[in-house]
């Protein structure tokens, strides 16, 4: 996994970590004020993979000013999963 992303122009540090949030055993997370996103290193790749996703997709909605979606849980999930699955599945 890479320890960088660029987003919409914005460059955001991508950490492998032990534990992202305890009380809420979250698979990712992201820091809009820190541009960090964390992601729990003791899953497989592919939940790794689409926990990037969901987190990438956060900071999309976040800068496009769709506060909505940003902070819409359930279909923010259910879009990383759809393209989780067409990258997987059409990757080369």
């Amino acid at each position: 996994m890479k320890d960088h992303i660029k987003i919409l122009g914005m460059t955001y540090k991508v950490a492998e970590v032990e534990c992202v949030n305890k009380e809420e055993m979250r698979k990712g997370e992201i820091n809009f004020l820190t541009n960090e996103i964390r992601i729990d290193k003791n899953m497989p790749d592919d939940l790794k993979e689409q926990a990037l996703i969901h987190e990438v997709l956060h900071a999309i909605f976040d800068l496009l000013g769709y506060e909505d979606l940003c902070t819409d849980e359930n279909k923010v999930q259910g879009i990383a999963t759809a393209l989780h699955q067409v990258l997987k599945e059409n990757a080369r």
